[in-house]
Formats: structure tokens, sequence, C-alpha cells
């Protein structure tokens, strides 16, 4: 099956960038939400490669405590299933 891609707009800082992608318009202001959760307050006070680069390192930080979570989750379950 063929993923069909558009291209969209999205502003992050003061910057608008074109981006090419599969995602619907509901998932794209999911994302969008986001961005802006991690970066408030921050546009005044950093330019915009800094504003990115703390987006990036914030949700790095994120999926790696995530990824933590999930796999002491699943370490927790796989021990409860040992008679």
């Amino acid at each position: 099956m063929e993923i069909l891609s558009r291209e969209v707009t999205i502003r992050i800082g003061k910057k608008n960038y074109f981006v090419k992608t599969a995602l619907d318009d509901e998932s794209l202001k999911g994302i969008h939400s986001l961005f802006l959760e991690l970066t408030e307050g921050l546009e005044k006070s950093h330019d915009q490669e800094n504003l990115l680069l703390i987006s990036c390192l914030q949700l790095a930080w994120i999926l790696q405590s995530t990824e933590k979570k999930l796999s002491e989750g699943l370490e927790s379950g796989e021990q409860k299933d040992i008679p």
C-alpha cells in the first residue's frame, strides 16, 4: 500500500518550515501542541537554533524516560508471570 504524502507548513518559533508528511491533520495538531508545550516561554529568550536544540533535547529526555518506564513495567510483568 502506497502512503500518500503532502506538503504542509509548520511554524516553529519565528520561522515557517515546509515539510512533506503522511500525517493527518489531527496528528499534526497533536505534534504542534506538544511542541508549544515544550517551548512555552522560550521563544522570547532564545534564538531559533537554541529553541530547536532545547526542544530536541527535551524530546530525547522524554523518550528515554518513557523507554525506561516501559522496560521496567515489562520486567515487572514478566516476573509476576513466573510461578
